[in-house]
């Protein structure tokens, strides 16, 4: 690399020591409240880690009666096995110019690039968790028909357009990081600018996949046919399911429900109806503290699950 201004070098150590702490706010799957099953595999040799899955067993027999052998009755043979997960790379880049900083403040600067990077490889890494989760695959949804978790929304595959919710145990899927977000830079001399190029390699994998469920509802904000519309029965239901399944609940004694803004206004509609407010529309602050209260706390409680929302996940899906 060619000699740098006093500018560059300091704006690259600023970006380099900023990227991973804006890279972590940003993202939400590697969340060790969503995903407890976390890995760093950096110090390893391959782009791929097996995890060690334990076969179910079996209720024990009622009754053994004596001298009666219980090996080849009730046998609770050990046989684990394993669910492969890959990683994949993802990058982001921008130029710097010098005249950047001489116009446009060193901070300014800095704080677009860290910003700009670190979305970029947060939102690729959460549009690839979301995805995968979903379908088992990490490409792109178009198509309602192509999650294949138990739903629990009733609707089918025949809606004009849907968004995906998901209802997850954290014990439903893993992550693994290959490599931390890191930053390199390369001097164009002869255009006078820098290339800042961010990335980050991880993966994620299904390890029960009847921990998740899923929410195929409109995708419509203010869908008119509530019948298309996100419920909180439907998330009730998949809880349900969930309990029936024996998935664990994360530290807080809840499941997590990861939703769209569509379907978050869905359910806020709902809660406007029981605060006295009819048609979803906007109403006071107290109304407002009101509903947030209901959703994060006596509603979270009785369905079992807490609300987080993100714009990652699989929309604007065709109908099949």
């Amino acid at each position: 690399m060619a000699t740098q201004t006093a500018n560059i070098t300091a704006l690259y150590e600023d970006v380099v020591a900023d990227l991973i702490p804006y890279y972590d706010n940003f993202v939400l799957l590697p969340n060790p409240s969503i995903i407890m099953n976390s890995y760093d595999i950096s110090g390893g040799v391959g782009n791929t880690m097996k995890i060690p899955v334990t076969n179910a067993w079996t209720a024990a027999s009622a009754a053994v009666t004596e001298n009666t052998p219980i090996l080849g009755v009730n046998d609770q043979d050990f046989k684990p096995e394993t669910v492969s997960l890959a990683v994949s790379k993802r990058g982001a880049g921008t130029q710097v110019s010098e005249e950047s900083l001489e116009d446009g403040g060193f901070e300014s600067v800095r704080n677009a690039i860290v910003t700009r990077l670190s979305r970029s490889i947060a939102q690729a890494t959460d549009q690839a968790g979301m995805n995968l989760f979903a379908s088992g695959a990490e490409a792109a949804l178009t198509d309602v028909s192509g999650v294949d978790l138990t739903r629990d929304d009733g609707l089918g595959n025949t809606m004009v357009g849907a968004d995906v919710s998901l209802i997850l145990s954290p014990e439903f899927g893993a992550y693994a990081a290959k490599r931390e977000p890191t930053v390199k830079m390369f001097n164009d001399i002869d255009a006078d600018n820098y290339d800042m190029i961010a990335t980050v390699r991880n993966g994620f994998a299904r390890i029960q996949t009847e921990f998740g469920r899923a929410i195929c509802a409109s995708n419509v904000v203010g869908e008119s046919n509530v019948s298309l519309r996100a419920s909180l029965d439907m998330f009730s239901q998949g809880v349900a399911g969930l309990r029936r399944d024996n998935a664990p609940v994360g530290g807080t004694g809840f499941y997590n429900a990861v939703v769209t803004s569509a379907h978050e206004f869905h359910l806020a509609k709902q809660l406007n109806g029981v605060g006295g407010i009819s048609g979803g529309s906007i109403g006071s602050i107290s109304q407002d503290l009101a509903n947030e209260a209901l959703l994060q706390g006596l509603i979270g409680q009785a369905i079992g699950c807490q609300f987080v929302r993100s714009n990652n996940l699989p929309r604007d899906l065709a109908s099949a």
